[in-house]
Parts: C-alpha cells; structure tokens; sequence
C-alpha cells in the first residue's frame, strides 16, 4: 500500500493526504456552524415573574419602583418592575416548646415584585430572562436596578 516514496498507492503522499482531510473537516465544520446561524430566529416572547426579596432594609426598600429597569452586567436589560409591595418582614422565632411561629420582624422589610420582559431564549429546557435562568423556586435571583440591588426567590413564572 505504502511504497518506500511514503506515497499511498504509489498515487499520493500521507502526509499531503492528511492535510487536504483536515482542511476539508475544517471547510465542513464551519459550513454546519453557519448553516446553524442561520435557523429561523425566534420571536421574542413575553416573560411575567413574580419574586420576593427578603429582609430588605427598611430605606433600601424604597428605592425600587414600578417602571425601574433591570441591569445586569453593566447594562440595562429589557427587563422592567411592573408593581412594588412592601411588607413587613416575617421571622421564623421558636416559642418556650419548641416550635417555630411566624412573626412580624420589627425592622426589615419583604419586598414583593412583578417583573416583566421580552425574550428570546425560551426552550423546552429552560427560560432565560436579562441574563439570568428563570424558575421558580430558584433562591439566588439578583434584582438590579440602576438604585437598588437584592437577592430574590423566584415564587412564579409565566410565558405568555
């Protein structure tokens, strides 16, 4: 197969070979990532959550209003506050037998907002919503706005 040239079937050499098959599975790995690209593009679907900050310090608290956009990385994201409830919070505090009562803390705030944006990337397996995965139930969500910045529970999550 191989004569003393190294050429392969006295025809071509190895190592010439083993070239022009490296540029032709270059040449067809960018051809497959640029057929990729150019998929038909998602329209941008409307994403409505519901989260809650916890134990907010009082004046913080106010610092966040309806129509406040969210930035993340240094960049706004089209993302915005749609409504602003603030509670007391509530404390965890067990009694003389034990068991754990809910109460009033004194001081701190909860902070209950209804976020809204625009999306692309909403797929069977996940939401991603201003930069961040979205699900409820998810404990570490950072709301930040231009004067306020707090981590969030994710309580619901609607696609429309």
């Amino acid at each position: 197969m191989i004569d003393e040239k190294g050429r392969l079937f006295g025809k071509i050499n190895i190592i010439d070979l083993a070239v022009v098959l490296v540029i032709v599975l270059l040449a067809g790995g960018i051809l497959y990532r640029e057929k990729g690209s150019s998929a038909v593009v998602a329209q941008p679907r409307t994403v409505v959550m519901k989260v809650v900050c916890l134990g907010v310090y009082p004046d913080a608290a106010t610092q966040i209003k309806p129509g406040d956009q969210l930035v993340a990385s240094g960049n706004l994201v089209p993302v915005y506050v749609k409504d602003v409830k603030i509670r007391r919070a509530l404390n965890g505090t067990p009694n003389a037998e034990g068991q754990i009562i809910l109460a009033e803390h004194p001081f701190r705030k909860d902070v209950l907002l209804t976020l809204e944006g625009k999306t692309t990337a909403v797929s069977p397996a996940e939401i991603v919503l201003g930069g961040q995965r979205v699900r409820a139930g998810i404990e570490d969500y950072v709301v930040k706005t231009q004067k306020f910045e707090a981590k969030a529970t994710i309580i619901s999550v609607e696609v429309k």
